[in-house]
């Protein structure tokens, strides 16, 4: 059972996070909306955003959860708009390749970007006092634990059989 103490300052955490996330959220919101993307396009994107490579359809599809076919024709409206880039796989030419283009990356980069003006909004709004005794309770912390705490480790993911010669 968890110290009630630590459960307090989980609570207060929350409390907290969830007033930031809440404004950053509306904001990303905004985003969305103003693209008339749908939200399996715009989480597309985002995953896209965060692959290191260009991602094969069906590996898009499973980090949807959607069907390869669904996922196709998301990323086929992508492509119009101009957001993502399709090409063929240099060792298999029926597995296309997606990625984003310059316009997806600055639609992402402005999408992250509104939510942390959102998010400095809330905090400029707090007491200057508050904002000092914060500051002054979270950097020592970060400088403690400075990497993420990871409570949920992935499997480590096979290697493509290109990369185990390389």
């Amino acid at each position: 059972m968890p110290n009630p103490h630590s459960a307090a300052v989980l609570d207060a955490l929350e409390a907290f996070f969830g007033q930031i996330h809440c404004a950053a959220q509306e904001a990303g919101l905004e985003t969305l909306i103003e693209t008339d993307l749908s939200f399996s396009q715009f989480r597309s994107l985002l995953i896209l955003s965060q692959a290191q490579d260009p991602l094969p359809i069906h590996e898009l599809a499973e980090k949807l959860r959607l069907s390869v076919a669904a996922t196709g024709r998301a990323v086929e409206r992508l492509v119009k708009e101009g957001f993502v880039e399709r090409q063929e796989d240099e060792h298999d030419r029926r597995i296309k390749r997606i990625s984003l283009s310059s316009t997806g990356q600055d639609l992402v980069a402005a999408f992250h970007q509104s939510k942390r003006t959102q998010a400095l909004t809330f905090i400029d709004s707090l007491d200057p006092a508050d904002k000092e005794r914060l500051l002054g309770a979270l950097l020592p912390i970060i400088e403690r634990y400075p990497g993420p705490v990871n409570h949920h480790p992935t499997v480590e993911q096979p290697r493509r059989p290109q990369e185990q010669y390389a």
